[in-house]
């Protein structure tokens, strides 16, 4: 996120090291990467550094759940699922660190989250694109180690559910009258004024796919849920590290599948190499894909139906927004 929230302050972020994980950071700053969840690097004057993320329990254009108790336990199996992974010898997963108390994850202040995480130096990409084929072959190979693994018990089951599905739909449905909950509000309805038969049927689609794919009797495996090029880490040390495991699931294998498979580079192999001699389906491929484009409309036509101002996050969302919704 490029927004630094005003509800956690430096101040707060290193109180909470130095009170709960004992850690003593002499310098905080914000780091604007990724989306959805804030960051921060700590830093230690004699050299340890600190990756802390936080995350605001609130359902809205949230993909972890519709309620915020729901958001919460996503954001805590997930924590405790990862954990276990790399306690078990996966050790491509970042994996957060337990507080005094053996927390991985601590309330800092009511309805907001804070999990710290080891920083590893290294570099990521700014989109999900595969731009390197040697990169990407070797993510399959991990993903592949990563389905052949033994769940954990913390593990959620993912439910086919589309997230904000409801809150889309009374959307589509209001789009008489104008909105008047920030600069993107109305663009927005405008947009989906546009596009109401392109969504409905981009959901009528999804279910039959749902109806098609729960008919089948494919194993479900650990899948990550974002193992795009922006998550995976290269650190200086030369390995390849998945992070942001929030969406962690118990699902079809093609949920990963689908971030990696297509374009000039075939990398089943190097996933098959792995995972054994498992194919994946065109129709559950299809499925996730078309799930992602319709949980991103559903995030940010929740996302403008709300408060907001015209910062960094909301042009970013708005340009993502318009990627998926036809003008």
């Amino acid at each position: 996120m490029r927004d630094e929230p005003a509800a956690i302050s430096r101040d707060l972020v290193t109180e909470s090291l130095r009170e709960q994980w004992g850690f003593r950071a002499a310098e905080v700053a914000y780091a604007p990467v990724g989306f959805g969840s804030h960051h921060w690097i700590a830093s230690d004057a004699d050299g340890p550094r600190w990756f802390v993320t936080a995350d605001r329990l609130d359902p809205r254009g949230n993909w972890l759940g519709s309620t915020a108790e729901q958001v919460r336990k996503a954001i805590v199996a997930a924590a405790h699922t990862t954990k276990e992974l790399a306690d078990s010898g996966y050790e491509f997963v970042v994996a957060p660190l337990p507080d005094r108390a053996g927390r991985l994850v601590y309330e800092v202040r009511p309805g907001w989250l804070l999990v710290v995480l080891p920083y590893l130096q290294g570099w990521s990409t700014p989109d999900g694109a595969w731009d390197d084929p040697a990169e990407q072959a070797q993510i399959a190979g991990i993903l592949g180690r990563l389905h052949a693994a033994t769940p954990p018990e913390a593990l959620r089951r993912w439910d086919f559910a589309v997230p904000g599905r409801d809150a889309l739909l009374a959307s589509l449905a209001d789009l008489d009258r104008p909105w008047s909950f920030g600069p993107y509000s109305e663009p927005t309805r405008l947009r989906l004024a546009g596009a109401v038969d392109h969504v409905h049927g981009r959901l009528a689609h999804y279910d039959a796919l749902v109806r098609e794919i729960e008919a089948s009797d494919d194993p479900w495996v650990v899948t990550h849920g974002e193992p795009h090029s922006a998550n995976v880490l290269r650190t200086t040390d030369g390995r390849l590290r998945l992070i942001d495991w929030d969406t962690v699931q118990l699902a079809p294998r093609e949920r990963d599948l689908a971030a990696i498979l297509g374009g000039p580079t075939d990398v089943l192999p190097a996933y098959q190499a792995e995972a054994g001699p498992v194919s994946p389906r065109a129709a559950a491929l299809e499925l996730f894909h078309v799930w992602w484009s319709l949980a991103e409309i559903a995030t940010y036509v929740q996302l403008f139906r709300q408060p907001h101002t015209d910062s960094p996050d909301s042009k970013e969302s708005w340009r993502t927004l318009t990627m998926y919704v036809p003008g």
